[in-house]
């Protein structure tokens, strides 16, 4: 692992006072983003309940200020990024809200199905419908949500 880290905002850390365990955490962290791990997976490991960066405690102000978790964060976000999950800090910066959701509340999938609420996580509970658990709630990217609607109505209309 580099000695340094550039986050996305063009910053550079210097990784070379975290101990090995800390070292190692980054270089897993970063080959399994690499080898195409779900940003949500990634992102669990980071901030998630017993993840190392959190030293099994809480995410606060002076966690999120070491250069540990900094790293961490950002090697998921850029998988995050890559996967189409989150936009680059300069298309955030230039997007309108309306124009980015491409993640949608399990409610707001339904809608957009056409089902009720509880159908939606039958389907997301027996993988008929790709999302992902971001705490206790749901997830769903909007092109998963319409390609299923898509093959609902091609079901029925046979």
């Amino acid at each position: 692992m580099e000695r340094t880290h550039e986050l996305l905002t063009g910053e550079r850390v210097n990784l070379s006072d975290l101990s090995a365990d800390e070292r190692d955490f980054l270089q897993r962290l970063s080959d399994d983003a690499t080898r195409g791990v779900e940003y949500f997976e990634l992102l669990r490991r980071v901030k998630g309940p017993d993840a190392l960066p959190l030293r099994g405690g809480r995410l606060t102000p002076e966690v999120l200020r070491t250069t540990f978790f900094r790293a961490a964060h950002d090697i998921a976000d850029r998988a995050g990024i890559e996967q189409g999950f989150l936009l680059t800090p300069e298309v955030a910066q230039t997007a309108r809200v309306e124009r980015v959701g491409d993640l949608l509340s399990l409610t707001e999938a339904a809608e957009l199905i056409g089902i009720t609420r509880p159908a939606a996580h039958q389907a997301l509970l027996e993988k008929r419908l790709r999302g992902q658990r971001v705490g206790n709630a749901w997830v769903v990217r909007r092109r998963d949500a319409e390609e299923f609607a898509r093959s609902r109505r091609s079901r029925s209309a046979s």
